[in-house]
């Protein structure tokens, strides 16, 4: 999929583009309801467990939704460690990381180690995750996965073509935006790439 410069400064102005549903309706809430309804769907596999991130990461906007994918065998744990003093299990995973733009039917791959924390308290434990990267440039979108995710891949895969979303190509996305813009990234306008004008946050 390729954009016109129209549809691009459409994005870049927060206007949801596309002729299938939800985006078609250009209703935000719809679009953010579907994303949730794929993000149950992801977590219905047996394989693979999804975390996302619909909370534009607490503050500000983000185009798109960040999900987090990781093996349920445990096989993705690199590391974990319990921290007695703050009744603190500190978790390492290494998993794909999947943006899922809130504007357009599009998404992006990309690699991420990410830290889960489980603090233990008087009334239970509370988990969440701790630190992760995010795709701030094209130069950080993959196009294969290793292949021991493969065959999860696939699976990621088919659930994204039943929604309708395609995976956009990094080569295209590293294409330099073709016309002058002001978006809400911290890349600076000039060195703006067609990347940025679909993928960005900003707090």
């Amino acid at each position: 999929m390729q954009f016109t410069n129209e549809q691009l400064q459409k994005m870049i102005a927060k206007e949801p583009i596309g002729d299938g549903y939800p985006y078609n309706t250009k209703d935000r809430n719809q679009i953010e309801r579907y994303i949730k309804d794929l993000f149950y769907k992801f977590n219905r596999s047996k394989s693979i467990q999804c975390e996302a991130m619909f909370d534009h990461y607490g503050s500000g906007y983000a185009s798109y939704v960040d999900f987090f994918f990781y093996k349920r065998d445990g096989s993705s744990v690199l590391s974990e460690k319990y921290i007695e003093k703050d009744s603190l299990t500190s978790i390492e995973i290494d998993g794909l990381v999947l943006y899922i733009s809130r504007l357009a039917p599009v998404a992006i791959l990309g690699k991420d180690i990410r830290s889960r924390a489980i603090l233990e308290t008087s009334k239970g434990k509370m988990e969440y995750f701790s630190g992760f990267s995010m795709l701030s440039q094209s130069q950080q979108v993959i196009t294969e996965v290793q292949e021991e995710w493969k065959d999860n891949f696939r699976e990621i895969k088919l659930k994204l073509d039943e929604a309708g979303y395609m995976i956009l190509d990094k080569t295209y996305l590293e294409q330099p935006l073709p016309f002058k813009a002001k978006i809400e990234t911290f890349t600076h306008p000039n060195q703006y790439k067609l990347f940025d004008a679909i993928f960005y946050w900003m707090d």
